[in-house]
């Protein structure tokens, strides 16, 4: 009798909680414009020699003098002929209810609704540990620096890798980690659906600012000379890299455009998808030993972007330049 009383009881609770709050989906989320800062991911460069085990530690630097790129994202927002994203939204003012269009434009769509600021300076410290003559441990971190922001990222990874007559090889396969800011608009378009099924139809703005990091695998291959009786040895960098721009759920509401959402708003289809990219990058350079333990490498970092979609530019050329201390 206890147990049918409390039955009874969580029953009635949810009938009434469902009647009060009613049922709310979104149906769609879009990702109207957004702006993201950071660096090209860029995997470190292992110059193999004849030495044993050791413990290499490599400051690195590059230069990207591109400023930004464009793309589009997948799930873009629905607009009329003249490119606005447009659809009767709902201002709660003094407690009432008005109607207006969103026809500004702020809300104006053009295509290419992605755009990634790069970091004008990268900066880097890497650790290459050779456990035995042909596999490494290696991680780092590094800095990255331009339009106004600071971000940090790092690698870490295993290395294999041979020399043979002056002639050597290693394959390297790891994981970025790097930190994105982001400055996005989404918009949420609601159906809100009452206990009772009626159905109401409304549209919600985001404006988020705000930072997140991402981890991406990347893979590599070096081929070096290690002739230690030539001024000049030379080296040649490959791999491919995949590198998250952006995967985030809307967490600030603009309050230009405001509403109240229920709290059991659940999301049932989202057009944001992650924004990633893909590079095919190639390096070839130059090096010379200081000391038996040190060298400088000069080189360039070629990187070709292969996953965005209508990107304004995909080839990227970075100079670089690295000093390496063998302990």
């Amino acid at each position: 009798m206890k147990h049918s009383i409390k039955n009874f009881k969580i029953i009635f609770l949810s009938i009434f909680m469902l009647t009060l709050f009613g049922c709310t989906t979104v149906e769609t989320l879009y990702l109207q414009d957004v702006e993201v800062t950071g660096p090209i991911n860029q995997s470190p460069i292992h110059i193999t020699d004849s030495s044993g085990t050791s413990v290499t530690i490599s400051a690195r630097f590059s230069y990207n003098p591109e400023k930004e790129m464009k793309a589009k994202t997948e799930g873009t927002p629905k607009v009329n002929e003249d490119g606005f994203y447009q659809v009767d939204t709902i201002f709660y003012n003094d407690g009432t209810i008005s109607y207006k269009k969103s026809n500004e434009n702020r809300f104006q769509y053009k295509g290419q609704n992605l755009t990634w600021n790069f970091a004008t300076v990268t900066a880097g410290l890497d650790f290459d540990f050779k456990l035995s003559r042909n596999f490494a441990f290696f991680c780092g971190v590094n800095y990255a620096g331009g339009n106004n922001k600071s971000l940090w990222g790092g690698s870490g990874g295993i290395g294999l890798f041979g020399v043979n007559n002056g002639i050597a090889f290693r394959l390297d396969a790891g994981f970025h980690f790097q930190s994105i800011a982001y400055d996005a608009y989404t918009i949420a378009e609601i159906e809100e659906t009452s206990f009772w099924g009626s159905t109401e139809e409304y549209v919600l703005f985001y404006h988020d600012i705000r930072e997140s990091t991402h981890f991406d695998p990347f893979v590599n291959f070096t081929f070096n000379t290690a002739k230690k009786d030539w001024v000049l040895n030379i080296f040649i960098n490959g791999g491919y890299s995949v590198q998250s721009l952006l995967n985030f759920e809307p967490y600030s509401i603009d309050y230009d455009w405001f509403f109240l959402v229920p709290a059991n708003t659940t999301y049932t289809t989202d057009f944001r998808g992650e924004t990633t990219a893909g590079f095919v990058h190639f390096t070839p350079g130059i090096y010379f030993n200081f000391t038996e333990q040190s060298r400088l490498l000069i080189g360039a970092r070629i990187y070709y972007e292969t996953q965005l979609e209508e990107a304004s530019k995909n080839l990227f050329i970075l100079p670089m330049m690295q000093v390496d201390f063998t302990l």
